[in-house]
């Protein structure tokens, strides 16, 4: 059974920690000085366990009008287990519960675009590099834009307003 919550605990911590550095620091290469960031404080951070085990990681925080999906990882041996679909829908539901103003948006692993779009997030955007990693804007829109802060924010890039606007 996969469950899902917010990290409170010290343990929760320092498991979270221990997957994102196993997978962005030790797989992905991405360099540890920019794993662990200035925004751990800010951030809102949840992690998943499959039969009581650590097993996930995603976190998100608010950046301007976006609220910014970020760190999601599943440790290699539980991968193709629904880790990571459980960590997004139980983050895009806290996400709308606590900001419903706010548009969920990411940098998305262009190798993870797919598993995204699958669930409803789109592209925006060229291709970019982060961390020496291929990334690509990914914005998940509302079923109504009322509301919705980043389209009156002068600090939206123009391409996601356009994009939102001509979506709806």
């Amino acid at each position: 059974m996969i469950e899902v919550r917010e990290v409170v605990t010290d343990q929760e911590w320092q498991d979270y920690l221990g997957i994102r550095h196993v997978v962005f620091v030790q797989e992905q290469h991405v360099p540890e000085e920019i794993e662990v960031d200035a925004y751990e404080e800010e951030a809102t951070h949840f992690i998943a366990f499959l039969e009581g085990k650590a097993a996930g990681t995603g976190r998100f925080r608010l950046k301007d009008s976006f609220v910014k999906f970020e760190r999601v990882a599943t440790l290699k041996e539980f991968r193709g287990k629904g880790i990571a679909s459980a960590l997004m829908d139980f983050m895009e539901k806290r996400a709308k519960m606590k900001h419903p103003q706010y548009l969920p948006f990411m940098h998305a692993q262009v190798d993870a675009i797919s598993f995204y779009e699958k669930r409803g997030w789109e592209g925006v955007g060229e291709v970019f590099q982060e961390g020496g990693i291929s990334h690509q804007w990914m914005v998940l829109i509302p079923k109504s834009l009322k509301g919705l802060r980043c389209l009156e924010d002068p600090k939206t890039p123009e391409v996601i307003k356009r994009y939102i606007i001509y979506q709806k």
